[in-house]
Formats: C-alpha cells, sequence, structure tokens
C-alpha cells in the first residue's frame, strides 16, 4: 500500500479531520493515497471527494464521487450513496456543469424522499435552489430552499439551516431587495457561528460587505470584505477568497479608486480560471468589462464581457448572457 495505514485506519483518520472541518489537512493527508486503496473503505474516497470540492478541487472530486456512488450501489449502502450524490450534485455545480448538477439533485431528493431522510430531501432542495437561481429562475428557487428550511428545521440541522439562509440572501440580492438579503445573511451567519461553520460566515459576510458597496459605503464594504477574505485564506478555500477579492473590487469602485478595483478583479479571474470556477468566471468578467467600458478601454471591455456571456450561455443562465450581448452592442454603435 502506498500508505503506512489500513484502509480503516485511514477512514478513522480521515473521520477525524472531518469532524473537525479541516478539509485542507484531509485533502493533503488522502491526496496522496491511490483511489482503489481509498475505494477499499468507501466512505475514506468520499470524503477526500468531500474535501477536494470543499477547497477549490471540484474537477478533481467529482469522478471520485461517482466511483464512491458505484461502491455504495455494490454494497447497498443507501446513506452512503446519498452522501456521494450530495457532493457529487455540489462538484458538478462548482465545474459549471449546471444542468448535470441538477439531475443529481433531482436523484438525491427522490432518493432521500423514498428513504424518508428529512435531511437529504433538504439538502437536496438546496441544490436545486441554487440550480434553479443560475437559470434565473428566482421564485422557483426561493421555493426550494423555504422546503429546505422547513426539512432543516424539523431535524435541528443548524449548519444546514445556516447554508440555506446564505442562499435565500443570494436571491433576495439579485431581486434587488437588499434588506430582505441582509437578513438572510445576518441569520446565516448566526446559524453559523453556533456551529462553528466558519465558512458559511465568511460567505455572509461577503456577500453583506456586498451590499454596502452597492448602498455606496465603500469604505464599510472594504473592511468587511478584507475580514471575509482573512477567514477564506485561513480555511483554505480558494474560492471563497475569489469572490471576497472580487467584492473588494466594488468596494474601490465606490470609492471611487478603479485602479484598485481592475487589480482585485485581475486577481479574481486568474483564481476562477485557475480553478475552472464558471459562476465566479462568468461574474469576474462582467465586472471586468463595466470597469473597462467606463475607463474608454473598450476592446478590452468587449472581449471581457463577451466572455462572460459566452460563460453564462454555458451555465444555463440566458438572461445575463442576453443582457451582456446588448451591453456589447452599444460599445460597437
Amino acid at each position: 500500500m502506498s500508505d503506512t495505514l489500513s484502509p480503516s485506519g485511514l477512514l478513522a483518520e480521515a473521520r477525524t479531520l472531518a469532524l473537525a472541518r479541516d478539509w485542507v489537512a484531509l485533502a493533503a493527508r488522502l491526496g496522496s493515497v491511490r483511489e482503489d486503496e481509498l475505494l477499499a473503505e468507501p466512505e475514506a474516497a468520499f470524503l477526500l471527494a468531500d474535501a477536494l470540492w470543499r477547497t477549490g478541487s471540484a474537477e478533481r472530486a467529482a469522478p471520485l464521487a461517482e466511483r464512491v456512488l458505484e461502491a455504495a450501489a455494490r454494497l447497498a449502502d443507501g446513506r452512503l450513496s446519498l452522501r456521494a450524490l450530495n457532493v457529487l450534485g455540489a462538484a458538478l455545480f462548482e465545474s459549471g456543469r449546471i444542468g448535470e448538477a441538477g439531475g443529481r439533485f433531482a436523484e438525491l431528493l427522490e432518493r432521500a424522499t423514498e428513504r424518508g431522510d428529512a435531511e437529504f430531501a433538504a439538502r437536496a432542495g438546496n441544490g436545486l435552489g441554487a440550480v434553479a437561481s443560475v437559470h434565473g429562475r428566482r421564485d422557483q428557487a426561493i421555493a426550494h430552499y423555504q422546503r429546505a428550511i422547513a426539512g432543516y428545521t424539523r431535524t435541528g440541522n443548524q449548519r444546514g439551516l445556516a447554508q440555506t439562509h446564505y442562499n435565500l440572501g443570494l436571491s433576495f440580492r439579485d431581486l434587488g431587495l437588499d434588506a430582505d438579503a441582509d437578513a438572510h445573511y445576518r441569520r446565516a451567519a448566526s446559524f453559523a457561528a453556533a456551529t462553528g461553520t466558519e465558512e458559511v460566515e465568511a460567505l455572509a459576510e461577503t456577500e453583506r460587505a456586498f451590499l454596502r458597496a452597492r448602498a455606496g459605503d465603500g469604505r464599510l464594504a472594504e473592511s468587511m470584505a478584507a475580514r471575509a477574505l482573512e477567514r477564506f485564506e485561513r480555511l483554505g478555500d480558494p474560492t471563497g477568497a475569489a469572490q471576497a477579492v472580487r467584492v473588494l473590487a466594488v468596494a474601490a469602485r465606490a470609492r471611487g479608486d478603479d485602479r484598485a478595483a481592475e487589480a482585485h478583479l485581475d486577481r479574481a479571474l486568474e483564481a476562477a480560471l485557475r480553478h475552472s470556477d464558471l459562476v465566479l468566471r462568468a461574474d469576474v468578467q462582467r465586472d471586468r468589462g463595466l470597469l473597462l467600458r467606463d475607463l474608454g478601454r473598450i476592446d478590452e471591455a468587449s472581449r471581457a464581457l463577451l466572455d462572460a456571456a459566452e460563460t453564462f450561455d454555458r451555465l444555463g443562465s440566458a438572461a445575463e448572457a442576453a443582457a451582456l450581448r446588448v451591453i456589447i452592442l452599444s460599445l460597437d454603435a
């Protein structure tokens, strides 16, 4: 074996790291173990897949989660199948394969409902809500999230409530209902703090910073986004860090510092490309294109906006893509 520990020893170590939510250490510890050795204890392979997507390696996580799902089927391990489906859907979503992610979350909902598993039915609702949101179906997304809230409330899962309130905040933000969005971010942060779910605390603070920037308070937004960035970097979450950097750019624009905004957006784009995060890439390229347009750099703006539109098309965000193409046409007029 490539590791001195037995498969059961590796699993015990992985469980300890997962319980501590030390995803970076877990990914490093199991990442060097051969896949066939990990699959001798399929749960160990699952925990590696879970850690990989949480630390910005969704493209590595997805095929491993597929292998775990196959192993769980052979073992008739229904609970592991649910866990693997959830991570597979999340990894596909993070990789920009939104349609495939929706299919997996729908399968998760069906299987969880058959088993009477309210927790995983709620997780499926969260995933389906995220897919609906990317596709511009905001009302449908909110309905999925509200069902997830009900499921998590029944099971007393405060981590799930933290994630779902964060997701609801995103939906209300996109609808322009900033006060409602902020209320959900606050509730997300409260549940996350109670359960030690730092990544959701950081996400909520990042989005609250975005709302402050959108309201014109660039200095407060910058302070909040900087705190979130420090937390993401400590947690080893590169895509979360890139989101915080993108909000630093929004804050810089609110302060009138377009040079700093451009530097932040270039840094965020580099991270999006490095980790194949299509949602982040689309958002950053849209922001870059609008900034470059305002700076009078029309050719660069057109290229950035076209990349954003094409990426939104790949994600199935037709309305976002169409709106950007209208802007591109206006640049050529």
